[in-house]
């Protein structure tokens, strides 16, 4: 699990530590990773740079945008398998036309993180980093963990942001041999050459047998493999009918492993990854929905603590007032965050102006012991874009 809030703090320090004269600047690229290839996927970040650079002023201050990408390359290289996304922190001390050919940066000011989730593509070139998607990701965790279960195999995926992404997959070692079965089956019972199904409930219960000692196979699989610091919203088993029918406790021990998930059954015979895909959205949605809604209705029915207005809820939030932070995962309100992570919308003393003031509210709230609902567009696009229920 990468650890977010460690390199968070290593990036502040960068900035604050800033002695050189002229000042230095600060690169970020957040890049998503649609299952391509590397070759694929460097080509598609090259572009992507380089464009955004052009159109910055101050492009002519740093290294060439191809001496930069260089580097990234070699980031992306020593990776053994691609991440679901890229982000790369580079401080540079501003250099001149004659010499951007030369990459003038230390390797401590290089900062390569491989990202659990997808993030936004973003190229930003100023006098601080851009932590703000960074901050994002160190206070959410994953959507869900899902299972599709057959009695060959069960695939298991992570879900995130509406994708699945395969993490693993375990074959089933006990299916027994398809021509013994059949030759059971159908065996002779005399030397007439007559064929009666003399072991039909006999394959049936082996089926049955060998289908449970896969369950606590996948069972101990996940003990192993499993992260407490992990968090998932929704564990989703998707299992074929010949699991439904063995009445099994696997659901039930399986959230064991994770206590504070929603679990969600999908008694179906699915074939293909996209098909599940489009089954876990269903299923996921419609209960964030419902479960929103309801705690949105009941914040607005404390009419004298609720509140939509940002200054109120940025005050309550330096106050540590806020109950709940209902709040749209995708919000570009500008704001200022001073070295004690205090939030503001205007310049006050010691502050640092940030693009997103959104995640580090959110970082604010949850410190303060304070609990966060997202309000995702995807559901119900009516919903406010924040508001909160406050203590008092």
């Amino acid at each position: 699990m990468v650890a977010y809030n460690q390199y968070l703090e290593v990036l502040v320090d960068k900035e604050q530590n800033t002695k050189t004269n002229p000042k230095p600047l600060f690169l970020t690229v957040y890049f998503p990773n649609q299952n391509q290839p590397k070759s694929r996927l460097k080509k598609e970040l090259k572009s992507f740079i380089l464009t955004a650079l052009k159109k910055n002023k101050k492009e002519n201050l740093i290294p060439s945008g191809k001496i930069i990408v260089e580097q990234i390359y070699q980031a992306i290289d020593s990776l053994e398998s691609l991440s679901r996304g890229l982000a790369f922190f580079i401080k540079f001390s501003p250099t001149t036309k004659n010499n951007r050919k030369v990459l003038p940066t230390k390797r401590e000011n290089f900062i390569f993180i491989p990202l659990e989730r997808v993030p936004q593509k973003e190229v930003f070139l100023g006098t601080r980093f851009d932590l703000d998607q960074l901050v994002w990701l160190a206070d959410k965790g994953i959507d869900g963990l899902i299972f599709q279960i057959n009695q060959k195999e069960a695939n298991i995926y992570v879900y995130d942001d509406h994708r699945l992404f395969p993490v693993a997959n375990q074959q089933n070692p006990f299916v027994s041999d398809k021509e013994k079965q059949y030759l059971e089956q159908f065996s002779p019972i005399n030397f007439q050459g007559i064929f009666h199904g003399t072991g039909e409930d006999g394959v049936a219960k082996r089926e049955k047998e060998e289908n449970k000692l896969f369950l606590k196979k996948l069972q101990t699989f996940v003990k192993d493999q499993v992260n407490p610091t992990e968090s998932f919203d929704y564990l989703v088993i998707n299992w074929s009918t010949n699991f439904v029918k063995l009445n099994t406790n696997f659901p039930k021990e399986m959230t064991a492993f994770f206590p504070k998930t929603e679990t969600i059954l999908i008694d179906k015979n699915i074939t293909n990854q996209k098909q599940l895909e489009e089954l876990v959205i269903e299923k996921t949605d419609q209960h964030k929905k419902a479960i929103i809604e309801k705690q949105l209705k009941e914040a607005q029915e404390r009419f004298d603590r609720y509140s939509e207005a940002w200054q109120e809820i940025l005050t309550a939030a330096n106050e540590d007032r806020i109950q709940k932070l209902f709040i749209k995962p995708v919000i570009n309100k500008e704001g200022y965050v001073t070295p004690d992570s205090r939030i503001y919308n205007y310049p006050a003393k010691n502050s640092r102006l940030v693009k997103n003031i959104a995640p580090w509210l959110v970082r604010e709230v949850l410190a303060a012991g304070g609990d966060i609902i997202i309000l995702d567009p995807q559901i119900n696009n009516d919903f406010p874009k924040i508001a909160a229920l406050l203590r008092y």
